[in-house]
């Protein structure tokens, strides 16, 4: 069952998959430099919104931050830290056409690095995995031709019948003639050696270029599609003398709320079969409807969340008697049913397409009757102020 979802894809998978998008649409859709809207959100000891920027531009060049009247593809990021690493969910375009994508990491620099990944490969399926150092700037005019000396200055002319003038740069001093004569030009100086190459910097949250291949975040959930229909089975004690076991279809929808939201509707019919009450029997039977809106607050493994539930169930609760050794004569009795709950549940995940749970807890009831023969009289049952609930479902996600 994803989050808008966000799915959370590998990036070099993510790759193939918008490469072979671009080959089916044709390249002319890409020639043209991408415009790109960035709101970008991150806690305290990320990189900032230029450095995102840069990581994009330094896989491709076809994209660039767009000006506050250009129509351009809006990207939203938002990156927040929890137990010491760094979660990051990026969203690509509006309405209906928006792409949602989340990754996590050990640091906030590798969450930058494959968010910024995923936004080179959606402007451009060619873009590098790697990001590449930026080209080489042109050279002064000024700087010194390499292998060779610079430009010597002209030689200062002798003043005739006076005395030894300093020479100029490129002139010896002490090898100045007499009046008449040229002035001697000094060997010229060694070559200045070429300036040395600065190394390269790599991106924040990526190794060096030079050091090997880039390391990609992994992600920590599984793909959770929103849609779940499945069965469940019931186990509650309390409502009748003996325990009312059952079960029934439910429906549930999953919505990224920043806490793994989940709605479920269920119907579920549960009976205690024959009770044996003394002077006669009973059998009770109850059917309800249940709503319940659950929470996954803790996920101690990939594919496991752990969180509360709180629910509510309406519906009815009937019980009939049974002729026994002093009863010969019975009735039916069909009173309403409600109550509130709150559970504690436990969800895995067994691929992407099927969904265990399991849920338990106390039930508040709302409608408390008691169940008695008449003749002779004896209290079958009273429904207490608190019953006890467990129920174990599975569901195929769509």
């Amino acid at each position: 069952m994803r989050a808008f979802e966000s799915a959370v894809l590998h990036p070099r998978w993510l790759a193939a998959v918008v490469v072979l998008a671009g080959a089916l649409t044709g390249g002319d859709a890409w020639a043209e430099a991408q415009r790109l809207r960035i709101a970008y959100e991150a806690h305290d000891g990320c990189p900032d919104a230029e450095a995102f920027l840069r990581e994009v531009t330094a896989r491709t060049d076809r994209a660039r931050a767009a000006a506050a009247d250009e129509a351009a593809l809006d990207v939203r990021v938002r990156i927040t830290s929890s137990e010491g690493r760094s979660r990051g969910r990026i969203t690509l375009g509006k309405g209906e056409d928006a792409r949602v994508r989340e990754v996590d990491g050990a640091t906030c620099g590798e969450v930058v690095a494959a968010l910024a990944l995923i936004t080179a490969l959606r402007v451009d399926p060619t873009a590098s995995l790697d990001p590449q150092p930026p080209a080489a700037g042109p050279r002064s005019s000024e700087a010194p031709d390499a292998g060779g000396a610079p430009d010597a200055a002209p030689p200062a002319a002798a003043d005739p019948g006076g005395p030894a003038r300093p020479a100029a740069a490129g002139v010896s001093a002490e090898g100045a003639p007499g009046a008449g004569s040229p002035p001697q030009l000094a060997p010229p100086p060694p070559a200045s050696p070429p300036p040395a190459a600065r190394p390269v910097t790599a991106p924040i949250g990526l190794p060096s270029p030079v050091a090997g291949a880039s390391r990609s975040p992994q992600p920590r959930r599984p793909v959770e599609r929103p849609w779940t229909l499945g069965l469940q089975g019931s186990a509650v004690s309390g409502v009748a003398p003996e325990a009312l076991l059952g079960g029934g279809p439910f429906v549930e929808l999953r919505a990224d709320l920043g806490l793994g939201a989940a709605f479920r509707v269920a119907a579920e019919v549960a009976s205690t079969g024959a009770v044996d009450a003394g002077p006669g029997g009973a059998r009770f039977l109850r059917g309800i409807g249940r709503v319940d809106a659950c929470a996954d607050l803790f996920r101690p493994a990939r594919r496991l969340s752990l969180g509360p539930c709180v629910g509510a169930e309406g519906g009815f609760l009937h019980g009939s008697g049974l002729v026994g050794k002093a009863i010969s004569d019975v009735e039916e009795g069909t009173v309403p049913w409600a109550s509130l709950g709150l559970l504690a549940r436990a969800t895995a995940s067994l691929g992407d397409l099927v969904r265990v749970d399991a849920q338990g807890g106390p039930e508040f009831p709302l409608v408390r009757r008691s169940f008695v023969f008449e003749n002779p009289a004896q209290l079958i049952h009273e429904v207490p102020a608190v019953t006890w609930t467990l129920r174990v479902g599975a569901g195929l996600s769509l």
